[in-house]
């Protein structure tokens, strides 16, 4: 859940959702001082606030194409937007500048609803610990991970969300940090590293509901998400000293089924049991005091 307290000061934050005349789901977020108005199918209630809806800077529409597994729509922009666009996310110590990238899928490459799971990877992590960070989109955890003194290997099947991370580990201050940055399907890494004998102590994934690596490769998270978190296992430690963090935002995937999922795999890979795995909800709070469920998590903090 953000910790931050609703108020309108709040940056990034979620300011209002609920559905709009259409009775479309939509979301209003702020990020660095620009309002984004984007869907949210999950929501059914109503807003709480007006003007702000209307002074959104950008907005994105969904086509009428029908449901398909990647729902297009384009962005609507007015007046001048800044180039970078950046997010300021402070994570402890450190603080994350992540680029608002608006992409055609309607993602904007800054997720509000992780950001309590990178201050909990920055407090937890330990220095020196070998972390894979897979699905690693724009970066957030791979950085937050490096900021505690991890080697990190960031793998994403995107070219430009590779670019994208990198230039925020450059704008972050943390480009000297040791990110290997591998453009690459998910699985196919992890099969590679099996094959090679290579292990990590800590994994961190935000695998999404389906996709494809830069061969083709498809994912699917219903169908290969459990044999993938067993391969995975099959790569930590021995000690496992790392964290382990699972995030999903896929329908179906709830907190519990997350937890028993990345269970079951450690025990099917004999990896020792941890002392508690933890779960709960991706939650942000609007600048109303309302609070809306973005997606799920699951996680191990290293022993101490």
């Amino acid at each position: 859940m953000n910790a931050s307290p609703p108020g309108k000061f709040r940056d990034p934050a979620l300011v209002d959702f609920g559905v709009d005349s259409a009775g479309n789901g939509r979301r209003l977020e702020r990020l660095a001082g620009i309002l984004v108005d984007r869907p949210l199918p999950q929501t059914g209630v109503r807003r709480r606030l007006t003007g702000e809806w209307r002074a959104a800077q950008a907005v994105y529409r969904l086509s009428d194409s029908g449901a398909t597994e990647a729902p297009r729509g384009q962005w609507e922009f007015t007046g001048v937007l800044p180039d970078p666009w950046v997010a300021s996310v402070p994570i402890g110590p450190a603080t994350l500048a992540l680029e608002v990238y608006p992409a055609p899928s309607g993602q904007i490459g800054v997720f509000i609803e992780q950001i309590d799971q990178w201050r909990w990877l920055q407090r937890t992590t330990p220095a020196g610990s070998a972390v894979l960070s897979l699905f690693a989109h724009s970066g957030g955890a791979t950085l937050a991970a490096a900021a505690a003194g991890a080697e990190v290997v960031h793998v994403d099947a995107s070219r430009q969300s590779i670019a994208l991370a990198r230039r925020n580990a450059e704008a972050s201050g943390l480009a000297h940090l040791p990110v290997s940055w591998v453009c690459e399907d998910a699985a196919t890494f992890v099969q590679r590293c099996l094959r090679r004998g290579r292990s990590f102590s800590g994994v961190i994934l935000d695998p999404p509901s389906w996709g494809h690596g830069p061969k083709g490769q498809s994912f699917s998270i219903d169908r290969d998400l459990p044999g993938l978190l067993v391969d995975i296992a099959r790569l930590l430690g021995p000690p496992t000293a790392g964290p382990i963090l699972l995030t999903c935002h896929s329908p179906g995937w709830h907190h519990r089924r997350l937890r028993d999922t990345l269970s079951e795999a450690l025990l099917a890979a004999a990896v020792p049991a941890p002392a508690r795995i933890e779960s709960g909800s991706l939650t942000c709070t609007d600048d109303t005091g309302r609070s809306v469920d973005l997606g799920s998590f699951a996680r191990v903090a290293p022993a101490p």
